[in-house]
């Protein structure tokens, strides 16, 4: 199954929360009877959901929750885009080892963020990097270090 559908059902059983059912949220994304237990067996197969009980109850497994989260991280790509060549227009005073590694940092992130689905470990670390980065070049990054905390992998 698709990954886009993947993510549709995930979402539709976190919405319907402790009483979610894998009929309904199959139902919900436009998906056949056949089609949903396929799909809700391959997730289950993943990690990412568990069977509460035969009638069709399921629940999300913190593995499932955190693949919500990264896609939604992911949703949030354009905007961080943008701070990104913010940030990389930026004049920081920062020697020249420090300001290559913020590029190769910036870099790094972007080419994370380019893939279908990112990984969380990598996204957690650059964006750690480049705001210990803004931090050393002092306050007036300030803003740019906001902005940046604000994104969450």
């Amino acid at each position: 199954m698709d990954e886009v559908k993947s993510l549709e059902f995930l979402r539709a059983i976190a919405t319907e929360g402790e009483t979610a059912n894998m009929w309904t949220a199959g139902e919900a994304v436009g998906l056949d009877r056949g089609a949903t237990e396929s799909l809700g067996l391959e997730l289950m197969d993943r990690g990412y959901l568990e069977m509460a009980s035969l009638s069709g109850a399921v629940r999300l497994t913190t593995q499932g929750s955190q693949e919500l989260q990264g896609a939604a991280g992911a949703e949030q790509a354009p905007d961080l885009e943008a701070l990104l060549d913010r940030i990389a227009g930026q004049e920081v005073e920062l020697g020249p080892t420090a300001s290559k590694d913020l590029k190769a940092d910036l870099a790094t992130l972007r080419a994370a963020l380019g893939r279908s689905r990112p990984l969380n470990p990598v996204v957690k670390a650059c964006l750690a990097a480049i705001d210990g980065a803004l931090e050393k070049a002092g306050e007036s990054t300030g803003a740019l270090r906001d902005q940046l905390a604000s994104f969450k992998p």
